[in-house]
């Protein structure tokens, strides 16, 4: 048994059946802030949303999927990434950028990736994101 918190193991090590941690909760809310139909069905899916796993790097990109799918109405999303920002380091220097991705109207992916050879470990909060 992995008696370890979820924040101290690797997205890849992840339980499928973890909930979405609070840091990844208001990433989205605030990436999806926006008050359009698309964005307010996603943010809708927020507390339904787990993770499935996440990349086998040392960033903390997450797979999402609802837990009960119906448990929020899709999307009406046909752009992806659904919504981007650019993440930036405690002295405001951009560092890297964080996405969401959408796959048939369903929060699929939150990536966040860095522009430099260290790679982002934590999930930014929202204060460290530019449009």
């Amino acid at each position: 048994m992995d008696d370890r918190k979820p924040d101290d193991r690797k997205p890849d090590d992840r339980k499928p059946d973890d909930h979405l941690p609070a840091e990844a909760v208001a990433l989205l809310e605030s990436l999806l802030a926006a008050d359009t139909p698309a964005f307010r069905a996603l943010r809708a899916q927020i507390p339904h949303l787990r993770v499935t796993g996440g990349c086998k790097c040392p960033c903390p990109s997450l797979d999402l999927a609802l837990a009960d799918p119906t448990a929020a109405p899709a999307a009406p999303v046909t752009d992806t990434p659904a919504a981007e920002a650019t993440v930036v380091d405690a002295d405001g220097t951009p560092i890297g950028g964080v996405m969401v991705f959408v796959t048939e109207g369903r929060l699929s992916y939150l990536e966040v990736y860095s522009w430099a050879d260290e790679p982002i470990t934590r999930l930014p909060s929202p204060d460290r994101l530019l449009p």
